[in-house]
């Protein structure tokens, strides 16, 4: 008999302690900048002979902005992207926000057509939205 007491004064306690800890605000995080979306702007993209160059902007939050560049070869048998992989990640930083970014990759594989895309985030997690597909090949220029 003493044990079912003790048994159930140890459960009343901890179910209180389980409420009284449970206190306090429950919704998700609120993101400050979310009306301001980060976003790539006045994009130019050129694919020279063993170079891909890209010159944009970023908008968005004063407190930070960085891009990520994506990066995988078409699937031969549906002629659609294969798997993305992430090709840089560029951490946000105010210092990015409305100036030129020049951003040059080297192809090193022969034969290999690559497909590139872009976007931006800020240093709150929003994110903006992919740049259409970018479509680069290694051309030897001795046409080795």
């Amino acid at each position: 008999m003493k044990s079912n007491r003790l048994f159930h004064t140890l459960t009343m306690l901890m179910l209180a302690v389980l409420l009284l800890g449970g206190c306090g605000r429950k919704e998700a995080p609120q993101i400050s900048s979310a009306d301001i979306k980060p976003e790539i702007v006045n994009m130019v993209y050129k694919a020279e002979i063993a170079l891909v160059h890209m010159n944009f902007s970023l908008q968005g939050n004063p407190a930070g902005v960085g891009y990520q560049i994506d990066r995988t070869v078409e699937d031969p048998y549906c002629k659609c992207p294969g798997f993305w992989r992430r090709y840089q990640d560029q951490t946000p930083s105010p210092k990015l926000l409305e100036k030129p970014i020049n951003k040059m990759i080297t192809l090193t594989t022969k034969d290999q057509e690559y497909l590139f895309r872009i976007r931006a985030y800020d240093i709150d997690g929003n994110i903006g939205p992919w740049s259409k597909t970018m479509r680069a090949k290694y051309h030897d220029p001795l046409g080795d």
